[in-house]
């Protein structure tokens, strides 16, 4: 991967700083633990650029832009503007600006001590035609830091970069000319069972392949607990700054079993998910609200369980448990998983976290779950081959739709 780059002329010139990433032909951003994202000092104006030659792009053309930003230091930018390069002029969507009080912005950052990743994700049509490179960027828009002092370009601690490892750090993908016929906005509250290898992502590109457009917000910090999702004002700003058609509720890999397995002692499971539940039905009653049946996996000694099939089971119950103790559905990723799981390698090195496959099952299987409609067309594989995807997308159909 390439790492980030200073565009030093900017800097000469007497501009605001650009942190470039130099032009990437995919459009994909993963870091590696040793590519240098990190940048310090950047005060308002500056800004995280992103590019991609692309020839030409018609106007009228969509285009899917998603960032993942973690702040290193307390003393880092607190709100970023998200533009578009769009006819010779940085646009932003006027209908994903938000206000604090303090300024209006795309998304904001958070302390350093959480390390919770602000994730955002849009798709954004172009106003004008677009010739030979297609440029995005994140502008610090305020002169407030994360901890609400002023930002101080020599501040030692104002650090903040891309997320590595795991996460995409970037994506910048045209998605065509075609208008979706259906808009919804969905909300994702999850750990690294929803973040690796970019699931968010790619459930974007498959849900505008179909003609669905989804406004996607998303709050996803590693190991996190439904009570520990309730204390992050990240999550909880998320949970309110719109109202969503659909919630995905993914908590911490092993609490549903738990629950099942004891439901006395693992009482205060049920009550933080009925609270998350509650924070996001407050700003958006009319929202399906589904909890995540996850997986089952054969690390840590199946996560603690007598087998696999025990912690499937128990996945199954506790879901179900909190599904019905909340007013919830339930998303069966765990079950199309567990469909799977004889055909493909669906689990990371770590035979815990999912692959890439399993990533691209667990986005169709949302997908699926929020349209209600099999597959037609041309669907993106996400550097999957084609006749694995088109399996998955079988399977994760079988799942949802039941037939």
């Amino acid at each position: 991967m390439k790492r980030l780059i200073l565009i030093l002329a900017l800097l000469a010139a007497g501009l605001p700083a650009a942190f470039g990433q130099g032009s990437r032909e995919d459009g994909l951003w993963i870091l590696k633990k040793t590519d240098d994202s990190e940048r310090r000092g950047m005060v308002e104006g500056d800004a995280f650029v992103f590019s991609r030659p692309v020839g030409t792009l018609p106007r009228g053309s969509w285009v899917e832009f998603g960032v993942t930003i973690e702040n290193t230091g307390d003393k880092a930018p607190l709100h970023y503007l998200v533009e578009f390069f769009d006819g010779g002029q940085w646009v932003s969507d006027p209908d994903f600006i938000y206000s604090d009080g303090l300024a209006e912005y795309s998304f904001r950052t958070d302390s350093s001590a959480r390390r919770h990743p602000s994730v955002y994700l849009t798709t954004y049509r172009f106003r004008k035609e677009v010739r030979d490179t297609l440029k995005v960027r994140c502008r610090v828009c305020s002169s407030y830091a994360v901890d609400h002092s002023t930002l101080d370009a020599a501040d030692p601690d104002n650090r903040t970069g891309l997320k590595k490892k795991s996460y995409v750090g970037a994506y910048l993908q045209p998605l065509g000319r075609r208008c979706a016929a259906h808009t919804k906005n969905v909300l994702l509250v999850g750990n690294s069972f929803t973040y690796y290898h970019g699931e968010p992502f790619i459930l974007e590109e498959i849900a505008f392949s179909q003609g669905w457009r989804l406004n996607i917000a998303a709050s996803l910090k590693g190991g996190q607990t439904y009570r520990q999702h309730c204390g992050l004002p990240l999550t909880v700003g998320t949970c309110t700054s719109r109202r969503f058609d659909y919630a995905f509720i993914q908590g911490q890999s092993q609490e549903p079993a738990r629950f099942a397995a004891d439901p006395e002692g693992m009482k205060d499971v049920k009550d933080a998910f009925g609270e998350l539940c509650f924070i996001i039905r407050r700003a958006s009653p009319k929202a399906k609200v589904y909890v995540e049946n996850t997986w089952g996996y054969p690390g840590a000694s199946n996560g603690g369980f007598a087998s696999l099939e025990e912690f499937d089971r128990l996945l199954d119950e506790g879901t179900d448990k909190l599904a019905a103790s909340a007013g919830t559905l339930k998303s069966l990723v765990g079950q199309a998983f567990a469909a799977a799981r004889s055909e493909f390698k669906l689990l990371d090195k770590d035979d815990k976290h999912q692959s890439l496959a399993g990533s691209y099952l667990k986005a169709c299987v949302t997908y699926l779950t929020i349209s209600g409609r099999h597959f037609k067309g041309y669907v993106p594989t996400w550097g999957l081959p084609e006749a694995d995807a088109a399996r998955l997308r079988a399977i994760a159909e079988r799942t949802v739709l039941g037939n």
